[in-house]
């Protein structure tokens, strides 16, 4: 009777004993869990961004043509890619330009002898333009040789005026058409400028239908609030 109740014993501390140590998992039952990729399939998809339809015409209240500048400057000789159509999308940060209400196209030649004030003077209103959340791009169509003026050339012409606002581009870095601006029939003097309203991009100043300077700053001001 006492063995029975000894291997009794044995038997019950046997099986109360307590194992301490680490669970153990099958590889076979792992997996991995992104929620992020899980949330992105569940957003639905941007709406495309479609640039207004122009006729390419430059005249007041006309859809300024869809043009991009592949090679640009700003004032410190910084490379960039300007499309007018990233400025109506508002996809122009992603080209490390910021979105503007309003886009202040200054245009001059280098054989121009009235082009150097034209563009001074958008200069001198480059702080209330600014403020005004406009953009200023100084646009160079030709040389001193009547050559067309590439976006280098306009960076050094411009800088060397003391201009330091704004963006500088030449005519002969223009896309899809090369020297479009130049071109243009609508173009009928130097110097010339125009006020494009990012939200539509429509032209809502244009510099020849005025005998003097536009003003730059009250066309531009309250744009955003229209």
């Amino acid at each position: 009777m006492k063995i029975l109740i000894f291997l009794f014993f044995i038997l019950f501390s046997t099986s109360c004993e307590v194992i301490d140590e680490e669970p153990v998992f099958s590889d076979d039952l792992a997996f991995e869990f992104d929620a992020g990729d899980e949330l992105d399939s569940l957003l639905p998809e941007p709406e495309p961004c479609y640039y207004p339809e122009s006729s390419n015409s430059l005249l007041y209240s006309e859809i300024f043509p869809e043009v991009s500048w592949l090679e640009a400057f700003d004032g410190d000789r910084n490379e960039l890619t300007i499309h007018l159509s990233d400025q109506y999308c508002g996809t122009s940060e992603e080209n490390g330009i910021p979105h503007y209400d309003s886009i202040v196209l200054a245009i001059g030649t280098g054989w121009c002898p009235y082009c150097p004030d034209y563009m001074r003077y958008v200069d001198s209103l480059s702080e209330d333009l600014e403020e005004n959340n406009a953009m200023i791009i100084y646009t160079e169509l030709q040389t001193e040789f009547q050559t067309f003026a590439s976006s280098e050339y306009a960076y050094d012409y411009i800088n060397n005026l003391g201009i330091t606002s704004g963006y500088r581009v030449g005519d002969a870095d223009s896309w899809p058409f090369e020297n479009f601006l130049s071109n243009s029939s609508d173009i009928i003097s130097y110097p010339t400028g125009f006020v494009i309203r990012t939200r539509d991009m429509k032209i809502i100043a244009n510099q020849r239908d005025s005998a003097y300077y536009l003003d730059f700053r009250s066309i531009t001001a309250g744009i955003s609030e229209d």
